[in-house]
């Protein structure tokens, strides 16, 4: 009972139960305010048509559809758009699919791009067939009425050869990458490296808080964003080879990865370096709480057009957001890392830039001791 009491004679033990307490706040609120309301916005999600015959009308499509249409007037435009996540799903009529169903069955292709989150891939398949079940029952009703105005004996033989599928329905998966393993990679990548970058962070502030009395202050900075440029090269190495060794195929090229997760990592810590130096100990609570929120916001698990406008709003200025949709393009293709590499260099030198001018305000603790001393040997 005395070794337990001592226990709680000891800050870190209050200080590791409330970050304990703090953890689970901090995503029960985060989470459950994120999600909420999410299959309300189903809306928001975006579906392409390309209609390639005047007989068809598209209304018959966009009238059916519980989400945002939009039209193209060629494949090559939608697909350049469903690659680049603008739109989750391509609908492309074929030419003479009205003469088609008319005397036989036709088809039509629906394009789902798999480089997204599984809830986005799932909602889009059941949409797929749930629609053309649909044009099934509108066309047969349309063949139906036909038939009234024949006579009673080919009408009996009209009703027994039609067909409630007239439309059959061809769904086509771009970007398809085998194995369950793949859609966690984007999650197990901002998983390990935010919080690698956390506890790193967290250290080295504990080291920099020794050497102040020792060391300049910009000397100190400039070695922990070496030490943190050193880190991100090594973790983007290793990060590659883990890939390469479970067998995941890639598309982009391995010096692409290897830029490409360099900067994932360093502006992760370079990030959590802001709110340490800013708030000292207790920015590992804003670090906690920036976690959540882009585990919520990154897109991986829930598309974020299906976030509320505030979780949008933190989607884009949070590194995960980007660090997620280049492993999208990493693992499943469809796309270059060149946009996300752009942003994450922008949020490492506004992030830094934040973390220096901090530093600038703040007096060298070793000029601090030399006055104290000086001080106490000349007394007024």
């Amino acid at each position: 009972m005395k070794t337990f009491k001592a226990f709680f004679k000891s800050a870190p033990t209050f200080a590791g139960i409330g970050i304990a307490v703090a953890f689970l706040l901090i995503f029960f609120i985060v989470w459950l305010t994120a999600y909420d309301g999410v299959t309300d916005r189903v809306d928001k999600l975006k579906v392409g048509i390309i209609n390639n015959d005047p007989a068809f009308e598209s209304n018959l499509l966009t009238d059916q559809m519980p989400f945002t249409t939009t039209s193209f007037s060629s494949f090559e435009k939608g697909k350049e758009e469903i690659n680049n996540r603008k739109v989750q799903m391509l609908i492309v009529i074929p030419e003479n699919f009205t003469a088609a169903i008319a005397t036989d069955e036709g088809s039509i292709q629906y394009y789902i791009n798999q480089a997204v989150p599984s809830l986005t891939k799932q909602t889009m398949e059941n949409a797929a067939n749930q629609i053309n079940e649909q044009i099934n029952g509108h066309v047969f009703e349309l063949k139906k009425e036909q038939l009234s105005n024949v006579p009673e004996t080919m009408m009996k033989s009209g009703m027994e050869s039609l067909s409630l599928q007239s439309v059959r329905p061809e769904i086509i998966k771009l970007n398809e990458t085998e194995g369950f393993a793949a859609n966690m990679i984007p999650l197990l990548i901002i998983l390990a490296s935010f919080v690698g970058s956390m506890l790193l962070s967290l250290n080295l502030l504990t080291v920099t808080q020794k050497l102040t009395l020792t060391f300049n202050k910009w000397s100190i900075l400039f070695s922990r964003l070496l030490i943190q440029l050193i880190v991100s090269i090594a973790l983007a190495i290793l990060s590659v080879s883990l890939l390469v060794l479970f067998g995941f195929e890639i598309h982009v090229s391995i010096i692409e990865i290897l830029l490409f997760q360099t900067f994932v990592y360093l502006s992760f810590l370079c990030m959590t370096q802001m709110f340490t130096v800013l708030f000292g100990i207790a920015g590992m609570l804003l670090n906690i709480i920036s976690f959540s929120i882009q585990l919520v916001t990154a897109g991986v698990l829930v598309p974020r057009s299906l976030l509320s406008e505030t979780y949008q709003f933190y989607s884009n200025i949070f590194p995960a957001t980007y660090g997620a949709s280049g492993y999208f393009s990493i693992i499943y293709g469809g796309m270059n890392l060149a946009a996300e590499m752009k942003i994450l260099i922008f949020i490492v030198l506004i992030t830094f830039a934040i973390t220096a001018m901090k530093v600038l305000f703040v007096r060298e603790k070793k000029e601090v001791a030399l006055n104290e001393v000086s001080n106490a040997e000349n007394p007024v």
